[in-house]
Parts: structure tokens; sequence; C-alpha cells
């Protein structure tokens, strides 16, 4: 049973990284959108094709993602792991979270595995919370997995139900932070403060310079 235990911990980091990536492309197609809408010139912000092939882009990314996030029987999926905590909820025990402390925090962490993951005095998770959890999950993600199976996997006759919003995909994105915040919380006893934005530094520097100057013209060399 320890082994299994590792091994979740082990997809949750992997987990983890995949939210933090979806994080990462948020943030910067969100400012080059903000960049994009304060420039002065109109046309720039009217179907502009580098705009809408990066939209396309990110969409795409985030939905494959949390496709991924998704599927059955896949190590490092969240549904996965949720539904293998549901059939061995006991592994992630009161005793096992509280020993995560030291001893002086010891009735404090009992206090929170009560508030936070059992809802009673039960030793292990509660199940209906979990469950909870997944059908969350799922229910959010499933317009994404679809228009990922039928238009990006794959281009299904079978057209998608609908393409997902912009606000469906920050939906999923929002969901999988809050979900990898409790879980990490769960087995680590380590809290993920803020909004587990990786570091990106200056990623705007690129637009400070002219990309394309006067006597340096694109020229697109079609190989033989």
């Amino acid at each position: 049973m320890n082994q299994r235990f590792e091994k979740w911990n082990e997809w949750l980091s992997v987990i983890r990284d995949d939210v933090e990536m979806c994080l990462e492309h948020r943030e910067i197609f969100c400012g080059l959108m903000e960049i994009v809408r304060r420039n002065s010139n109109l046309q720039i912000q009217k179907n502009n094709p580098f705009v809408r092939f990066m939209g396309n882009t990110y969409k795409a990314f985030i939905a494959t993602t949390v496709r991924r996030q998704l599927k059955r029987n896949q190590d490092n999926s969240f549904v996965e792991l949720l539904c293998e905590i549901t059939d061995t909820p006991h592994l992630l025990s009161r005793r096992r979270f509280v020993d995560l402390f030291p001893q002086s925090k010891h009735k404090e962490a009992d206090f929170i595995f009560t508030q936070k993951f059992s809802g009673t005095d039960k030793d292990y998770v509660d199940l209906f919370r979990v469950k909870c959890d997944l059908k969350r999950l799922k229910a959010l993600g499933e317009k994404l997995e679809d228009f990922t199976d039928k238009r990006i996997a794959h281009h299904d006759r079978q057209p998608p139900k609908s393409i997902p919003t912009f606000k469906e995909v920050d939906a999923c994105i929002d969901c999988l932070v809050e979900l990898i915040k409790k879980y990490w919380f769960l087995f680590t006893g380590e809290k993920i403060e803020g909004d587990l934005v990786p570091v990106l530094g200056d990623w705007q520097d690129i637009f400070r310079e002219p990309w394309i100057l006067p006597d340096n013209r694109l020229s697109i060399d079609i190989p033989e």
C-alpha cells in the first residue's frame, strides 16, 4: 500500500507541473491580449491573424492538458488519481496527515483534517468530498475534452458539441489550481500560497524593440 501512495505522490508532482504550465500560458496570453488592447492602432485589434493564431494556440494547449488530466487508467491523470483515492481512501488517513506536522501542531492538524478532508471524526478522507471534486473536474473539462478529441487530436466527422470559450477555459484552469492546492496540502502538509503562477521574468521585453527593421525584411526560404 505504501507503494501505491508513493505512486500517487509522483503523479501529484507531475500534475502540479501541468497546472503551473497552464497558469504560465494564461499569464502570457492575457498579457499579450492586454498589449494588443492598449495599442492605438485599432486594426491590430480587429481580427488580426497573429492574435487569432495566439488565441487558437492557447486554447488548444489548455484543452489538451485538461484532456490529459481527465483520462482514466492513465498515469499522472488527476481523474485517475481521484478514482484510486476513492478505491483506497484509508491510505490518506488522519494519522498520516497529523504526523506530517511537529508534535506541537498535532491538535491543530487534527482539527484541519476534520474541517477540510473528513468532515467528521472519520479516520480517513471523506469519499463524498473526493467524489464531488472528481465530478466537478469532469463536468468542467467535458467540453474541452470533446473539443480536443474531435478537432485537435483528431478531425472527427462528428463535430464537437460546441467550441469552448475562454471563460470555460479559465474555469477549468481555476478548478485544477484549487484541487492541486487541496491535495498537495493533504499529501504533504505544505500549503501552496498565492496563485501558483511560476516566476516568468520580463517576458514582455521582446515587444519593446521592433522585430522587423526596414533593412531586414522577412524572407521565407522554401526547402527543396
